[in-house]
């Protein structure tokens, strides 16, 4: 057969399906040796010196022939493994056949780039077993895992719809273990990728790493600070709506972690930073969507309400005059600023407070706005 058909599941797929229980556990512990002791006579420790010639040289390095029989033989059981995946059920022994799945998982990184279509394969394998949920599906997820997060970041936007499709594979990691280090860092670089931002299952995915370790949620806000001055402001209404959806999903630590050290970060800095800072307006904006989100979203406008609490009212009255003008941007921005539980007494004296606390001082060049909005608020009311 050509190579382009090499691993073409219909023909097996039929076979399969008139093999017996016994035949298919004996084909599987058949495969399995094959495999093994193809590996035995070429083992992966000389790939692996292979492709690190094939790095270093900056060019395909052409396979021995000893190793395209190898390579061959691996091409043949892993189309009979992506065959046999959906053949596997409760009533059948698929022990050698997971075996012979981990020994492929085990390849993949030494398999030298040139083989592609082998790649693809294998991979295939690792996320039909993991669709399936057979056992062993957490190792082979993990693998793929990886896998797909480094090509989502240098290839095409493809892989980023295949991350979000298996998203919940990094539940999989332990976040204090060696192994999720790599993971961490591949992670945060998605908060750096503009393809990941823009797309909406890029944003979906970036929304749900804010549900893996509440550690995880400081270090993604960080990396998120740190980029500010670089991201365009086109990009400031998907960076929110990022913060916004995570903000819906999550809950208990994972929701005080997002809200006092993101959200009412934020908040904080659209007070206090200067406006010459190249931030400060990006932060404004980021803002100004949680604001617009309150009229339309439950559940937004007392979580506002109860975060610029401590600060809006005292910064209104602070003593830097930038500082007051920053904070009174945001209360008109965001008014009414209110519990929705308050009574219509209490939401009364709310808003009269509000008021007197922004007509203090110099903040007069916000009055006729505030006046206009008040109007357009009291008519809804």
């Amino acid at each position: 057969r050509s190579q382009k058909n090499t691993f073409d599941p219909f023909d097996l797929n039929e076979l399969l399906e008139e093999l017996s229980r016994k035949q298919k556990e004996v084909l599987w512990e058949r495969l399995t040796r094959l495999l093994t002791e193809s590996l035995m006579e070429n083992p992966v420790e000389t790939w692996q010196r292979m492709k690190d010639d094939e790095s270093n040289d900056d060019m395909e390095v052409e396979i021995v022939p000893e190793m395209k029989q190898t390579v061959a033989v691996i091409q043949g059981v892993t189309a009979v493994v992506i065959a046999s995946i959906p053949a596997v059920d409760e009533t059948v022994n698929y022990k050698a056949l997971l075996e012979c799945v981990l020994i492929l998982n085990g390849i993949l990184p030494a398999l030298p780039e040139s083989e592609k279509m082998l790649w693809g394969a294998i991979q295939r394998v690792c996320e039909m077993w993991w669709e399936k949920g057979l056992e062993g599906k957490e190792q082979l997820g993990k693998t793929l895992f990886i896998i797909l997060l480094r090509k989502s970041l240098n290839k095409d936007g493809a892989d980023v719809v295949r991350m979000w499709n298996l998203h919940q594979i990094l539940l999989c990691f332990d976040y204090d273990s060696e192994e999720s280090n790599e993971v961490k860092d591949l992670l945060l670089q998605c908060f750096m990728s503009v393809k990941h931002i823009k797309k909406e299952e890029g944003r979906r995915f970036l929304s749900f790493l804010f549900s893996w370790n509440v550690n995880f949620i400081k270090m993604i806000h960080g990396t998120v600070k740190n980029q500010l001055q670089f991201f365009p402001r086109s990009l400031m209404e998907y960076i929110s709506e990022v913060y916004f959806r995570a903000w819906k999903k999550v809950s208990g630590e994972f929701l005080e972690i997002l809200e006092h050290n993101c959200i009412q970060d934020f908040m904080h800095h659209g007070i206090h930073l200067p406006r010459s800072s190249s931030v400060h307006s990006k932060v404004r904006e980021m803002l100004s969507y949680f604001h617009k989100q309150s009229k339309v979203r439950q559940g937004v406008e007392e979580m506002l309400y109860r975060l610029y609490q401590p600060l809006l009212w005292r910064a209104l009255k602070a003593r830097n005059s930038e500082v007051r003008s920053n904070a009174a941007f945001l209360f008109v921005d965001a008014f009414p600023v209110r519990d929705p539980s308050f009574n219509t007494e209490e939401m009364d004296n709310e808003i009269q407070k509000q008021f007197e606390e922004l007509f203090v001082g110099e903040n007069s060049i916000f009055i006729k706005e505030m006046f206009g909005k008040f109007y357009v608020w009291s008519l809804k009311m």
